[in-house]
């Protein structure tokens, strides 16, 4: 039982960590951002963030010089709330990994790791979703209309990827637990 509260809090941190990654990235990717080497970003955030100038959504919606700059400018002043959301994310599950399970205050590390990160993925949820309102109030009604579908157009691609990845890498039934 206490292994599963265990692993439940780890995946938890992932989805966070990885929740985190995601939203900076979709913005980034998206409307353009700076190159993915800015110190401020750990390498899971650096990895998922274009390594080109702009992204190429950004010439798809057709944006203006002061559009673009505006759209950097909101995407630079929310790196360090993302990377903090990251550093405070990687101490809880450092603290959990740290901690052995036959340590009498195991269980009460594994509830404050558990508080704690679900405190910071609201804030993650929250943070992204206002850099994503603010980088839709730059945008014209009709650059806000082609993003939703360019967006969806990315998500078919990106599960076609998947569905790539799962058909090319299969799990046998009984790596699975299935049946022998």
């Amino acid at each position: 039982m206490e292994r599963r509260r265990w692993l439940a809090s780890l995946a938890g941190m992932a989805a966070v960590l990885i929740l985190v990654a995601v939203a900076l990235a979709a913005a980034t990717r998206a409307l353009g951002a700076p190159a993915a080497s800015d110190a401020t970003l750990s390498p899971l955030i650096a990895e998922l963030v274009p390594r080109a100038p702009l992204g190429r959504l950004a010439d798809d919606l057709r944006l203006s010089a002061e559009q673009r700059q505006s759209i950097r400018g909101l995407i630079d002043a929310a790196r360090p709330t993302f990377a903090q959301l990251e550093r405070e994310l990687r101490a809880a599950a450092e603290l959990l990994a740290k901690t052995p399970p036959d340590d009498p205050a195991y269980p009460s590390v594994v509830a404050t790791v558990r508080q704690a990160t679900a405190e910071l993925a609201a804030e993650a949820v929250l943070e992204a979703s206002a850099l994503r309102s603010r980088i839709h109030g730059v945008l014209s009604a009709e650059q806000r209309s082609r993003l939703i579908v360019l967006e969806a157009d990315l998500d078919a691609r990106d599960e076609l990827r998947r569905d790539h990845a799962v058909r090319a890498f299969p799990v046998s039934e009984t790596a699975a637990g299935g049946a022998q």
